[in-house]
């Protein structure tokens, strides 16, 4: 498995990645970005304040979002709206045109555009950007680029990023209160997998699917797609704290998406009241009181959880 960011790209590798997300987009589509069921329940809570981000201290409508490397750019679809319009770029035709079909579904076409597009693409009359799991597909060159492109906004320009991000472990030992929640979490999920198995049935495409991918790439020395590599806490803070201020920074989507993941395995398309308004939304909850003690205790080497930053360009 790849732990180490590539140094640099070429042409080869760049179109070993194009061609891996064009063939995997309904994919990735499916156990990843999720039907809209599931997006409500554990996507929206930090859309919503990453939506208040941008409109905080910023009284001109619409605001001019652009959303670099937007896939099929479920993320900014589910906040747009008269107040936020929203501008997706993507290098795979693959997932934009996934991207167009569903704007048109949810009603979201006249809030967003989408436009074929490399990374670095910022010269464009925009109030914020949205960066969400893509700097990490990047090599160190195409990052340095990248980060280059970023220091050209405006002072003040507030961009919103979420990534994969291994976390240190916490020198000290778990308390009584670390070791309780982490118990009641685990025996959250295992009734959460057990309910799933229980009103389901395995996808057992989506389930084959999945298994070519991880496979893939192990066989060819991966993390999971041809380029990726989720940031080292000081790697990211080295590409970021020079340009921008942290205002916020936030871990979500740790057991809430290992819960729906499971109920999408098992062909659940809408999570019943149980699963909505209960195990879910406990799972996440649970999760936060956990974050704010020693719960890298239990986590294994290079697991990476999702952050979420909300920067602001410094003067």
């Amino acid at each position: 498995m790849r732990e180490k960011r590539i140094k640099e790209s070429n042409s080869q590798l760049n179109k070993q990645e194009m061609d891996w997300w064009d063939s995997n987009a309904k994919i990735i589509e499916k156990i990843w970005a999720m039907n809209y069921e599931f997006q409500r329940i554990i996507r929206l809570p930090y859309l919503k304040k990453m939506k208040n981000f941008f409109k905080s201290d910023i009284k001109k409508t619409p605001l001019i979002i652009l959303e670099v490397g937007c896939g099929t750019g479920w993320v900014c679809r589910m906040i747009a709206d008269d107040d936020l319009h929203i501008i997706g770029t993507d290098f795979s035709m693959g997932q934009l045109s996934i991207a167009k079909e569903q704007a048109k579904l949810y009603n979201k076409i006249k809030f967003c555009t989408y436009e074929l597009a490399e990374a670095s693409s910022f010269n464009k009359n925009i109030d914020g950007v949205v960066i969400h799991a893509l700097m990490h597909h990047l090599s160190e060159e195409e990052l340095k680029f990248f980060i280059e492109e970023l220091s050209k906004l405006p002072p003040d320009t507030k961009v919103f990023l979420y990534e994969p991000v291994f976390i240190k472990h916490q020198a000290n030992k778990p308390s009584i209160k670390d070791k309780i929640l982490n118990k009641i979490i685990t025996k959250l999920k295992r009734i959460s997998t057990k309910r799933a198995q229980k009103l389901g049935s395995i996808d057992t495409e989506l389930k084959n699917a999945l298994e070519n991918i991880y496979e893939e790439a192990k066989t060819k020395g991966w993390f999971i797609s041809p380029k990726e590599v989720p940031f080292y806490e000081d790697e990211l803070n080295n590409y970021l704290l020079p340009i921008f201020n942290i205002n916020k920074k936030y871990i979500v989507n740790k057991s809430d998406l290992d819960i729906s993941q499971e109920l999408i395995i098992n062909k659940i398309e809408k999570p019943d009241f149980v699963f909505s308004k209960v195990l879910i939304p406990l799972s996440a909850w649970l999760d936060k009181l956990a974050f704010r003690g020693n719960y890298t205790f239990y986590l294994a080497p290079l697991t990476y959880q999702f952050v979420c930053f909300e920067l602001k360009r410094k003067h």
